[in-house]
C-alpha cells in the first residue's frame, strides 16, 4: 500500500519556495519531508503537510526574513 503524499502542500509551498531560490530537496530515508536552505545557509527539515506550515512560515521570516504568502 502507498503512503500518503500531500500534493497540496508540495506545489504550494515548495513550488513558492523553489521560485524564490530556496533549495528544497527530499531527505533520502523518508521522502515526505523536506530539507530547506538558501545558498547553503541555515537548514530546516519539515513534514510534507499543512500542519507544518506555520512553523516553517516563522522559521523563514526569522531567518531569511522571507514573507511565506500561500
Amino acid at each position: 500500500m502507498a503512503k500518503h503524499f500531500n500534493r497540496k502542500f508540495v506545489s504550494n509551498i515548495i513550488g513558492n519556495l523553489k521560485k524564490n531560490g530556496f533549495d528544497c530537496n527530499t531527505l533520502k530515508s523518508n521522502k515526505n519531508k523536506y530539507i530547506i536552505s538558501k545558498d547553503g545557509g541555515e537548514e530546516i527539515i519539515v513534514h510534507s503537510g499543512m500542519s507544518c506550515f506555520h512553523p516553517l512560515r516563522r522559521w523563514l521570516k526569522i531567518t531569511y526574513d522571507f514573507n511565506l504568502d500561500c
